[in-house]
């Protein structure tokens, strides 16, 4: 037997002929049958009443269906053949002619009944006169009241002078009102104090609206990176905390003279854009650039990432970083420098204090950054390196004994060889006599340094032979745990990210002063090489 569509039509109630059918199977304890059975004679839990027809009762009908108070989506409710409305709806228990509509259990609330508004009081003496003849009338009165209070205060103060043995305050009555000077003063006291007061308070507030306002629009605050040297070294890559607030300082002199860069358009035409005012008002202060400089270094993070972090928009962070790269590479790169003879005399480790090894001044080696390829196919040519498989920059690096960086060349495509890097970079002109430069195989130069009158090292070969013998295996293990300090520092390099992955190609004409910075920051920590 298929389920019946007949209940109740509010929503909240869910009686209907199915629940009276489940009723009727239900035994009846008291007439020990069915309760839906002639011999049982128990009242239903509830009676389902139809709606009244259009024919017979319209308006009943309507009545009914506003009462019910549903919708049809957009549409207006109507009643079919099974809406039914229960007898809980009806204080009678059924519609009867004292209650013919439903008026419980609505599942809403019923609008009050609206009383009409009591009538107004009678109000006497009123003022008929048209509105611009009491606007003049208020401006007399006010003009009035004025006059009498002066010549109330003329009074005061000339009787005061008269009777000098009056009481203060003087107390002038006329009429109903009475008049105090001294309370005329002291209203006016505290009236200017109260507005100092809302001066100042209304300056605090927009103080305090400034501070929300950075916050809200720099979401990355600064000070949770100045917290601890674990979080300097992180985000920055300088080791402590001490260490930045030092560098900072010292920079702290030259950041007025700091122009900051606008793209090519600004500088094509000198002449045109003489006038620059350091006193401009910059988004970021100055410590928060050099941060972010840092950070991008470091982190290798993106423009827009930054731009999100500080607030601003990735044509700032482009801005910002091309300038201070310059500056840094001239603050930062004076800390990479090649120190005298006698100074690396005196700090070499245990492992160099040898006669084979004490006039080891420098050890070299080439490391390669890589880089985007790029669309010109001369310079795809140029940047292939056969040994990494990919586009690449080529660098050469020189450290002292210690582990400290005293030499960076500019960087070459990654095709050039490790001998024409170091012959044309600039370090040949470092050397000094009897110097002995620590080095790989793959660098022959050993002709080119006996002319300065220096000395190479490297590991013996075994070019034509099967086997090395055993002394040029003790002598590659000797040189190797030596020139080990060279891989270390160029892995200390490499912690910045940026040098770590592939570099953009808009980033390829800022490497040479990228390079140079985290080289100088390297040398502030402590020496790669064991002093025991």
């Amino acid at each position: 037997m298929p389920k019946s569509r007949r209940c109740c039509a509010f929503l909240q109630f869910s009686n209907g002929e199915h629940k009276l059918e489940k009723w009727r199977f239900q035994n009846c304890d008291i007439h020990n049958c069915n309760k839906g059975t002639g011999s049982c004679i128990c009242d239903p839990p509830f009676t389902l009443f139809t709606f009244l027809t259009e024919l017979k009762d319209p308006e009943g009908r309507q009545k009914w269906t506003s009462i019910v108070n549903r919708k049809k989506g957009n549409k207006i409710w109507h009643p079919t053949s099974d809406s039914r409305v229960c007898s809980v709806h009806f204080a009678d228990g059924n519609p009867t002619a004292a209650n013919p509509y439903p008026s419980l259990h609505l599942g809403y609330e019923t609008r009050r009944e609206i009383k009409a508004r009591p009538p107004p009081t009678p109000r006497e003496n009123l003022d008929h006169a048209p509105k611009k003849c009491r606007k003049f009338q208020n401006i007399n009165t006010n003009c009035n009241i004025n006059i009498s209070e002066k010549s109330i205060t003329e009074h005061a103060i000339s009787s005061k002078k008269d009777d000098c043995s009056d009481a203060s305050p003087l107390d002038l009555t006329n009429g109903d009102h009475s008049y105090s000077l001294s309370n005329i003063q002291t209203e006016s006291i505290e009236l200017k104090r109260l507005r100092n007061r809302v001066k100042n308070l209304e300056k605090e507030l927009s103080k305090s609206k400034t501070m929300v306002n950075d916050l809200l629009r720099k979401p990355f605050q600064i000070q949770s990176i100045l917290k601890s040297d674990k979080k300097v070294k992180f985000y920055t890559g300088i080791p402590t905390l001490a260490s930045f607030l030092k560098i900072e300082s010292c920079m702290s002199r030259y950041f007025r003279n700091i122009r900051y860069w606008k793209g090519p358009s600004k500088v094509s035409n000198p002449g045109r854009y003489k006038r620059y005012d350091s006193r401009v008002k910059r988004i970021l202060t100055h410590r928060e650039e050099f941060i972010l400089t840092l950070m991008k270094l470091r982190l290798g993070a993106l423009n827009e990432d930054l731009a999100d972090r500080f607030g601003i928009s990735c044509t700032q962070v482009s801005n910002v970083f091309t300038t201070w790269i310059k500056f840094l590479s001239k603050f930062l790169g004076s800390l990479v420098f090649n120190p005298a003879k006698e100074v690396v005399q005196d700090n070499l480790p245990p492992s160099f204090r040898n006669p084979k090894f004490c006039r080891a001044r420098h050890i070299i080696d080439c490391t390669e950054v890589f880089i985007e390829k790029p669309n010109n196919l001369q310079v795809q040519t140029l940047t292939w390196s056969e040994y990494k498989h990919h586009h690449t920059a080529k660098i050469l690096i020189s450290i002292t004994p210690a582990g400290m960086i005293n030499f960076v060349s500019k960087t070459w495509g990654g095709r050039t060889s490790d001998k024409y890097v170091t012959l044309n970079s600039g370090f040949l002109d470092l050397i000094e006599d009897y110097d002995i430069v620590l080095a790989d195989r793959g660098f022959p130069i050993r002709e080119e340094l006996a002319l300065l009158r220096a000395e190479l090292l490297v590991p013996p070969g075994r070019r034509g032979v099967s086997q090395m013998s055993v002394s040029d295996v003790r002598t590659t293990e000797v040189i190797a745990k030596r020139r080990i300090y060279v891989e270390q520092a160029i892995r200390r390099l490499k912690c910045f990210r940026i040098l770590k992955y592939e570099l953009p190609l808009t980033l390829l004409h800022h490497l040479d002063d990228i390079v140079l910075i985290a080289s100088g920051i390297c040398n502030l920590y402590p020496p790669l090489a064991k002093f025991l």
